[in-house]
Formats: C-alpha cells, sequence, structure tokens
C-alpha cells in the first residue's frame, strides 16, 4: 500500500524540530560560561597565590630585621675584638722591643768566677747611652755594634782567670760578642789593683790583672741612644725604654 501523508502541507515543516539556527546562540552561551568558569577559577587562584607570596615576603622581611638588628649589636663587639687585639699586638711589640736586663744580670751573676771582682758594670741599649752620666770599661769598642751591651770592668788572680771568664760570658744567653778591650798587671800591692779605667777594684791579690771587656746581646729593632724610638702599632711618636732599663 502507498503511505500517505495527513500533515497538511502548510504544517509539515514545523514537526522537524528546532532550526540549526536556534541552537548555536545556545552553544555560544555554554561556551562563554565555561571560559568564565575558567577565567574566575584562574583568578581565585592567581589572588591566592600572590596573597600566599605577599605573607611570605612580609614574613622573611621581618626575619631580615630582626638579623639585622642582632648583626649590629654584635657588630659592636667586632670593633671591640678588632680594638682588643689591637691592643695586644702593640704590648707584644712593646715588650718584644725591651731589652730583658733582669735576666741579663741575673745570668752574669751565675757565670762570674768567685774570683773576680767587678768594679764597673753598665748595660746600655745602645752606643750613645747612658746611664745617669755613668761610663764603663771597653768604651772605645762599645760603638762597633748597635745593640745592648755590659760594659765591664774589674780584676782577677791572673791572666788565665780572664780568659775563663771570657768563655764563660760567651754562655750568657743572647750574648753574640764577647769584645776584650784591655787586660794589665798593676803593681799597687794586695787588696787593690788599679784598674786600666782609673779606678780601683778591691778583693782581687797583688799583681792581679784588671780588665776592660763588652758583652753584646742580640739587637733590639729600633733601639737607638734615646730607647726605643718606634714600635709597630704604636701611633705615638715616641715610646722610650730608657738607655739602662
Amino acid at each position: 500500500m502507498r503511505a500517505i501523508n495527513l500533515i497538511p502541507a502548510d504544517s509539515r515543516g514545523r514537526s522537524r524540530g528546532p532550526s540549526t539556527g536556534m541552537q548555536l546562540p545556545s552553544y555560544v552561551l555554554l561556551g562563554f560560561l565555561a571560559a568564565a568558569v575558567v577565567l574566575v577559577t584562574v583568578y581565585v587562584l592567581a589572588g591566592n597565590s600572590i596573597s600566599s607570596r605577599k605573607a611570605e615576603l612580609a614574613s622573611l622581611q621581618t626575619q631580615v630585621a630582626q638579623e639585622q638588628a642582632v648583626a649590629a649589636r654584635l657588630g659592636e663587639f667586632t670593633k671591640f675584638s678588632q680594638v682588643a687585639q689591637t691592643r695586644i699586638g702593640t704590648v707584644q711589640s712593646i715588650a718584644a722591643a725591651r731589652f730583658d736586663w733582669h735576666t741579663a744580670l741575673s745570668d752574669l751573676s751565675k757565670v762570674v768566677p768567685a774570683n773576680t771582682t767587678l768594679s764597673s758594670l753598665v748595660g746600655t741599649v745602645a752606643p750613645g747611652a747612658s746611664a745617669g752620666g755613668a761610663g764603663g770599661g771597653g768604651a772605645s769598642l762599645r760603638g762597633d755594634i748597635t745593640a745592648p751591651a755590659f760594659q765591664l770592668s774589674g780584676c782577677t788572680a791572673s791572666q788565665d782567670d780572664v780568659a775563663r771568664l771570657i768563655s764563660q760570658l760567651r754562655l750568657v744567653n743572647g750574648v753574640t760578642r764577647v769584645a776584650f778591650s784591655d787586660s794589665t798587671e798593676s803593681n799597687s800591692g794586695a787588696g787593690a789593683v788599679a784598674g786600666s779605667s782609673g779606678g780601683s777594684s778591691q778583693g782581687c791579690g797583688a799583681n792581679g790583672p784588671s780588665f776592660d771587656l763588652v758583652v753584646f746581646f742580640q739587637p733590639v729593632a729600633n733601639a737607638g741612644p734615646q730607647g726605643v724610638t718606634s714600635v709597630t702599632g704604636v701611633s705615638s711618636s715616641t715610646s722610650s725604654t730608657g738607655g739602662t732599663q
């Protein structure tokens, strides 16, 4: 049988449903809504991330300020430590530039033989220095070396004792040279022997020889007739140790 369409011709097109032109605006609207949701989501996430970073930055800035305050307080201790180290270095420099006369005299007392009498003992830090105007034996040899030295005058029982004294003096710690100026025998009688320097020595036998010696020690840095004139780390123009310390 043949199918017959009973719908009127003018109504047949309406039964086909909504047209494509009607559906397109709905898809566009849904696309805009989806894009808006994505943008809102991105905006919210970005805002949260920025807030978090700002909070972290504020925390770090607070920590930096605290650490700077601590560093500023510790900086004072650093400056104090530097000043202390500078002063220690200055004291050490001064101590190193001073000659230890106490030890030198102590060592000298240990090596001088019992039969030796000293009529004069002068210690100077450099040639030209004086001990209250006092002089000593061996003045002609004192200027040979710019270093602390003892100028000794005295007498012994024999010339062998003079040689023994010179050998003993070379054993003193720090001694670099023992210069022999003069050794003469005197006939002035027992109990008094005239020394070559014009003085007298008591306790030496008759005809006992008198002597003049100069005992040189290790040089002292920057030492002159007026003492040590400059020391590393000392700002003052003069730091004297004295001629006969």
